[in-house]
């Protein structure tokens, strides 16, 4: 599972930086999470193909959250795609798209999936054989969904001198990985637990768009092996994020360290600043493992 930054910024984008977006990679596929205003020249510049995004989430009706998908689902077919794409998003976004593709009379080459979120509850809104992604209700102006995609319990390895040594065929290989005995070619039963260890210990993303301080997700992003948690404000301008309904870089920190996250990414920055060492700085001062959101940057997860 790994992570990059598409956009930084808050609603106002500035030179070179950008409004929110990431793009996870999980089990060779691609999970777009927001869709800001120039998404297609991020995608371009990072080297990503936009014919691997099987996935889109929209966390919330303002524009610098998805002002960037309508062209984007206009050039994926343009590009003659042919798969299914998911788009989930509030009602409200998906009605938004409905009446462009009505009003502009577009005909899509693909099987454009919209599925529109309401609850006010978490939800697995996908389960995939390799991952889920669950709803994360957050506070805001409007309503607003995080996040969170985990990993599914992965495969054991094989321990390839144990099953050589254990005279077991290697049509079988594949069945040892998933857990099951097999009988090797002298007809004795072979223990997967003899053959395999552990894999890989499956990840976690959570992505906390827009929202005002709450502790009634904590639960849900638990011990995560990232947390992104916007951080619209400096300390000082609580008073703004009080009114927008937005979290400060003292917010993070302390959601970050409540959860027990293995490490923290900010963002959403407001563009009154032009340097972000003073958001390091606050975070620190409560919860040390955290990261910058910058266009471009790669996280491993």
């Amino acid at each position: 599972m790994n992570l990059t930054i598409l956009g930084s910024q808050g609603a106002l984008p500035k030179l070179n930086k950008y409004s929110s977006s990431h793009l996870l990679e999980v089990c060779n596929k691609y999970i777009l999470i927001d869709c800001c205003e120039g998404v297609q020249f991020q995608l371009r510049k990072n080297k990503i193909k936009f014919s691997k995004i099987e996935v889109i989430l929209i966390s919330h009706a303002h524009g610098d959250h998805f002002f960037g998908l309508i062209g984007l689902i206009t050039t994926l077919s343009l590009l003659r795609r042919d798969k299914d794409l998911e788009v989930y998003c509030p009602v409200s976004v998906l009605k938004i798209i409905q009446a462009h593709l009505k009003y502009t009379n577009l005909k899509l080459s693909y099987n454009l999936k919209l599925k529109g979120l309401k609850s006010n509850s978490s939800e697995i809104i996908k389960d995939d054989s390799c991952y889920s992604i669950h709803t994360i209700p957050l506070t805001h102006s409007v309503y607003t969904n995080g996040f969170l995609i985990k990993e599914k319990k992965k495969r054991r390895k094989l321990l390839l001198d144990k099953a050589i040594e254990n005279n077991i065929n290697k049509i079988f290989f594949n069945k040892l990985t998933k857990g099951h005995n097999v009988v090797n070619k002298y007809g004795v039963e072979i223990n997967y637990l003899d053959v395999t260890s552990n894999g890989d210990k499956p990840k976690s993303y959570a992505y906390c768009s827009d929202t005002a301080y709450s502790e009634s997700y904590l639960n849900l992003i638990k011990e995560v092996d990232l947390l992104y948690c916007e951080t619209t404000f400096l300390e000082k301008h609580r008073d703004k994020a009080s009114s927008t309904h937005h979290s400060t870089t003292k917010d993070a920190g302390q959601l970050a360290l409540k959860a027990n996250v293995k490490k923290l990414l900010i963002g959403h920055f407001s563009s009154r600043y032009d340097y972000y060492d003073d958001f390091l700085g606050e975070v620190k001062q409560i919860f040390n493992n955290v990261s910058l959101s910058k266009e471009g940057r790669k996280l491993d997860i």
